[in-house]
């Protein structure tokens, strides 16, 4: 399987996948998926810092914290970190601009 980015094709649609469903499910995540979520947004949250994205959906914001709360000490923040570093490698393979192009055509229910 080819890489992008740091992220395999596969990679991306499982994380979007899993992101799509946490966010259909906010507050009801069972816990073993908020580990997914928090990851995915942190991965999104930093390419929304660096690629200057306008808008970000609160929806997940909300759906971020209610994960958070219900993750052990230390885990949440964890995933949230690798997430970042996930962006941070995509965009030092790829380069910023074409990473956050691809990010913003891969989850435009989340940035703009």
């Amino acid at each position: 399987m080819a890489r992008q980015g740091g992220v395999s094709p596969d990679g991306m649609r499982t994380l979007a996948l899993s992101f799509a469903l946490t966010v259909g499910l906010a507050g009801q995540t069972p816990a073993r998926d908020c580990e997914a979520m928090l990851q995915m947004h942190g991965f999104l949250r930093r390419a929304a810092n660096q690629c200057a994205f306008e808008r970000y959906n609160p929806s997940i914001v909300d759906a971020a914290r209610q994960c958070f709360d219900d993750l052990a000490p230390g885990v949440g923040a964890r995933a949230m970190y690798a997430g970042a570093d996930e962006f941070e490698r995509m965009a030092s393979l790829r380069g910023k601009h074409p990473a956050c192009a691809d990010i913003g055509r891969r989850f435009p229910m989340v940035v703009r």
